[in-house]
This record gives C-alpha cells, structure tokens and sequence, in this order.
C-alpha cells in the first residue's frame, strides 16, 4: 500500500465516520429519482439534517 492509498482510505474512512459523504448520496439520489428537482447546496443540506436530528433526537452519548 503506498501513501497515497493510505491517504486515500483515511479520507473515506472519516467521511464516512463524520456523514460527510450523506449529502454526496443525497445528491446522486436526486439526480437519479428526481432529475428535473433544484438540488439544495451542501450548507442548506446540513442545516436541515442538523434541524432535523435537533427535532429528532435518537439514542445517542452526549
């Protein structure tokens, strides 16, 4: 494995971890489901998922 894949796989990874890479598969999904929809920037993306899991709170530590 060089650097360059490690770096690579490090980055998916936190995506991942973070739910970076949620607006991405949003985005893909309307695309494909609903291409004549506006898509919603990444900003308003996340302000409504925060909204949303503020209005929705799940089992979660903190």
């Amino acid at each position: 494995m060089t650097v360059r894949d490690a770096v690579r796989n490090i980055s998916w990874y936190l995506k991942e971890v973070s739910g970076e890479s949620d607006y991405d598969r949003w985005v893909a999904h309307r695309r494909e489901h609903h291409p004549g929809d506006p898509v919603m920037s990444r900003r308003d993306y996340e302000c409504r998922r925060m909204d949303d899991r503020d209005s929705n709170p799940r089992a979660r530590c903190c």
